[in-house]
């Protein structure tokens, strides 16, 4: 299954985290209980910027909100651990 990537807003910082998680079927994904960068739980969540997106479209979106974004969680976006 392709990894599927979902912004979350915190509830009581405002912060945005991405959250790793597989596609189940067309427009629909998991997402893993902690963000990328482990700081942030779903419990925490107040909403979604964006669900189910792939790797691209992640970047994409993630580099169109800026700064607001966690940078340890967009940086695995980008890092290339082959």
């Amino acid at each position: 299954m392709a990894a599927a990537y979902t912004l979350k807003k915190d509830k009581d910082t405002a912060e945005l985290h991405l959250f790793e998680g597989k596609m189940t079927t067309p427009q629909k994904c998991t997402s893993d209980e902690k963000s990328i960068c482990k700081k942030m739980t779903k419990s925490q969540t107040a909403g979604n910027e964006f669900a189910c997106e792939d790797e691209k479209n992640a970047r994409i979106k993630c580099a169109s909100i800026g700064r607001a974004v966690c940078g340890i969680c967009v940086s695995h976006l980008y890092a290339d651990y082959s």
